[in-house]
């Protein structure tokens, strides 16, 4: 039996002709058009690119202050990310990364925030040195009592006293180390913050005060060479003690009345300590100690040099 023999021409013949119509009828300019979407499509896409990567660029340069707020956003990086976000990547003129650079660089404008009220300075809290002669007087004059038990070792004076102004041992450090916190450690409870700084740095009291005690070395807790501070906080009695300091720079007395810019004394290691640092301990008028760095933190402990 024999087959016919199936011939390709008329095949071709037959696209042929049906692509003639599809051409009379403009049906193939479509791919065209696609090609050109995609190159659209790739234009935008590197402009959008280009958007991202000068804008992470415009990240980095801020100053590095800006970096340093904690929970939120600083007011200048607040106000740059709606600008960013609300541009349309085919804004973009794609002819090149001069003219996206440019374009970001100059239609991006970070505004200034309004100034935010600035908190009093440490010095605010300062006493005037005829205050201080009129409540050393006072001082003077009356009887010294206990400096344990939670009660002020002189009563009078220490109401004459109340402050709101509060700050680190250090104001003039503007980021405090802490090599031990407070609560439990591997050898038992800790009753401060221990602040590990070069030896020799000046100490200041925590508030305006008067001294109830002092250790030229003998604080039977082991803090070496020590000094305890009265202070009344908004009509609340709280006593700070600066354990370890350095032997031979106390610089203030028991009945002495200290404000916030008085040196009491220099960092060191005397007593039980392994290496410079300060310990810093508060006591309540219970006489229990509590954390002296989250007690700074909620009222607002200045960090900035005022002296």
């Amino acid at each position: 039996m024999r087959y016919p023999i199936r011939s390709a021409r008329p095949a071709r013949t037959r696209r042929s002709a049906d692509a003639g119509r599809a051409l009379a009828q403009g049906a193939l300019p479509a791919p065209a058009a696609a090609a050109g979407t995609r190159r659209l499509v790739r234009k935008v896409t590197a402009g959008a690119s280009l958007l991202l990567t000068a804008t992470l660029v415009l990240v980095p340069s801020l100053p590095a202050a800006a970096v340093q707020v904690t929970d939120e956003l600083h007011p200048e990086i607040a106000m740059l990310e709606p600008e960013a976000q609300a541009l349309d990547p085919q804004q973009l003129e794609p002819h090149g990364a001069e003219s996206a650079t440019a374009f970001v660089r100059d239609d991006i404008v970070v505004h200034e925030a309004p100034p935010e009220p600035v908190a009093p300075p440490v010095a605010d809290g300062a006493l005037s040195p005829e205050r201080l002669a009129e409540l050393q007087a006072v001082a003077n004059s009356e009887p010294r009592g206990s400096s344990y038990g939670g009660s002020p070792a002189f009563p009078r004076t220490w109401s004459m006293l109340e402050t709101s102004v509060v700050q680190t041992p250090f104001p003039d450090v503007a980021q405090l180390p802490v090599s031990s916190g407070f609560g439990y450690r591997s050898g038992g409870f800790h009753g401060g913050t221990d602040f590990p700084l070069a030896s020799g740095q000046p100490i200041r009291p925590i508030a305006n005060g008067v001294v109830s005690e002092v250790f030229y070395g003998d604080n039977p807790g082991g803090g070496g060479y020590s000094v305890f501070i009265d202070h009344n906080v908004d009509g609340q009695f709280v006593q700070s003690w600066y354990g370890h300091m350095l032997p031979g720079s106390i610089q203030v007395e028991v009945g002495q009345v200290v404000d916030v810019t008085t040196v009491i004394g220099q960092l060191g290691s005397s007593g039980r300590s392994t290496g410079p640092h300060l310990h810093l301990e508060l006591k309540n008028s219970d006489y229990v100690s509590f954390d002296p760095l989250l007690w700074l933190q909620t009222r607002q402990m200045r960090l900035e040099p005022a002296y």
